[in-house]
């Protein structure tokens, strides 16, 4: 029989309400024994008790309620008491749930049994644990896209086409001397090229989808005193990064959190470049240097009379001219001209709006996108990819090779897209992905 789990539901903190969470088939009864009910008094009406640990003494006073299998989130009996906050009540109220014989719940193991019972596939869960860990409006609304079913939709779509395609494939091996007649050869073909193409794009996707639930990072590089510090400060609307006339005062990278249009942005402030005896100094710039290696988009600065430094990865970089407030300096000692740069004053505000658009855009998510259709996990592009590669095998082999072979990259790509959702996923890969939830959930 399956075991009973419990959890804390809620923050263990100080907080006006806390929940305790059971689900399994002794769910109702553990807690009527908890607030001295009956079972048959217990069901989604929301009930008055007192709970009391198992000595009888007094715990709390609580709202319960029931709500009977398979009409619930994880499709078993669930119930839940409903308590005031805080760790030592919220605790309390647990270990008395726990004495009457349910077990600790594991990270995710609430979420899991609703997707072992057909209540959640695979990229709803991902969407679930999205809009938990959501840390802006734009991340938020695309796991909210992904929770409601929408990109399980559009791949359901996809996965009934690709079965349809194999079936076809798969009845003309039951007569393997005749041949494909014109007519379903050429369906074939553009059968597969949409299925590619539709994964391609999907993959594709998954660019903009990061950004936009696990937010971007933005790298400052540039030489001493061109303005970097002061720019962070201006884009966080507060003072957070050392400014001063003396070179290297930034000698660690700082970050700081901001949210541009509704994307998270961390931006990074990164030691300035030059040459220099310190040993302190030399370490905070190799620092920079590692950390605006791994940046989703590096700021290169410069003042106008600082060379424009070197820099690796031209397509996630912009260059931007600080200091604009200050007389024009002369280019030829920057050898790179103001059209080619953003021009920008941390003074004055001039240029960052462009900033912040030309970021976004060279991420992806400048403008509103279909958000529920977008790929956010790398679990999900990986799929994708190999999705697009096995139908374009196909569709290459259609027309030379046995139909034996063409049939087993249908296959695989098949597979693919039903693993996206889980409906063909191995145990493993699913367990990887519940062991990322609270405990709670």
């Amino acid at each position: 029989m399956q075991e009973t789990i419990a959890a804390i539901a809620t923050g263990a903190g100080a907080s006006g309400v806390g929940i305790v969470r059971l689900s399994g088939p002794r769910a109702v009864e553990i807690v009527a024994e908890v607030v001295g009910l009956s079972v048959e008094q217990l069901g989604r009406e929301v009930r008055y008790a007192v709970a009391r640990g198992k000595d009888g003494e007094r715990l709390d006073d609580v709202l319960v309620f029931a709500m009977r299998a398979p009409r619930s989130f994880t499709g078993e009996d669930v119930a839940e008491i409903q308590g005031h906050g805080g760790a030592v009540n919220l605790s309390r109220l647990l270990r008395a749930v726990l004495e009457r014989g349910a077990r600790a719940a594991q990270p995710g193991e609430f979420s899991r049994r609703a997707f072992d019972n057909g209540k959640l596939d695979l990229l709803r869960a991902e969407g679930l644990l999205g809009v938990i860990e959501a840390g802006s409006e734009r991340g938020w609304r695309i796991a909210q896209a992904q929770l409601a079913g929408a990109l399980g939709r559009g791949l359901e779509a996809l996965e009934d086409r690709a079965r349809k395609v194999l079936a076809e494939i798969e009845g003309a091996l039951d007569f393997p001397e005749e041949a494909l007649d014109e007519q379903s050869s050429r369906w074939l073909g553009a059968e597969l090229g949409a299925l590619t193409s539709s994964c391609e794009a999907l993959a594709r996707s998954y660019q903009a989808g990061s950004a936009l639930r696990n937010g971007i990072t933005v790298a400052l590089v540039g030489a001493v005193n061109v303005g970097k510090s002061s720019l962070l400060n201006a884009f966080a609307g507060r003072a957070r990064a050392l400014v001063s006339e003396q070179p290297g005062t930034t000698r660690d990278y700082v970050e700081v959190q901001v949210e541009w249009d509704g994307v998270q942005v961390t931006l990074i402030d990164t030691a300035g470049w030059r040459e220099s005896g310190d040993v302190l100094e030399r370490s905070g710039m190799e620092l920079g240097k590692e950390r605006a290696a791994e940046a989703d988009v590096v700021l290169v600065v410069s003042d106008g009379i600082a060379p424009w430094p070197v820099v690796e990865h031209a397509d996630r970089t912009l260059y931007v001219r600080s200091k604009a407030d200050q007389a024009r300096p002369d280019e030829s000692l920057t050898g790179r001209t103001e059209s080619e740069a953003l021009v920008t004053s941390s003074l004055t505000g001039s240029g960052l709006r462009e900033v912040r658009q030309r970021v976004l855009e060279l991420v992806g998510v400048a403008e509103t996108v279909g958000e529920g259709e977008l790929l956010v996990t790398e679990r999900q592009r990986s799929l994708a990819e190999g999705a697009a590669r096995a139908f374009s095998t196909a569709q290459r082999l259609l027309a030379s090779q046995p139909r034996e072979l063409v049939a087993y990259d249908i296959r695989e790509g098949y597979k693919a897209l039903m693993d996206m959702r889980g409906t063909a996923a191995e145990d493993q890969v699913v367990s990887e992905i519940f062991a990322r939830f609270c405990i709670g959930k």
